[in-house]
């Protein structure tokens, strides 16, 4: 696998990703702030749960695409 098809593999990742995170916001900020945290707090916990998803998945794939080669 070339390093064209790497990168929008990544791509289409981080973007599905980015979809969910979209998708998932309004009922897990109703969660944090039902257990007493502010939405500020809601919003950056979320934002770090999908970051550290998104990186953990690329290095996965990318430790994959490397062992087969």
């Amino acid at each position: 696998m070339g390093r064209t098809e790497t990168l929008v593999g990544f791509w289409i990742v981080g973007y599905v990703l980015g979809l969910l995170a979209w998708t998932l916001k309004g009922p897990s900020l109703r969660f944090v702030e039902s257990i007493g945290l502010s939405s500020g707090t809601g919003e950056a916990l979320l934002a770090g749960l999908f970051g550290s998803t998104i990186m953990v998945v690329t290095v996965l794939v990318w430790s994959f695409l490397s062992a087969s080669s």
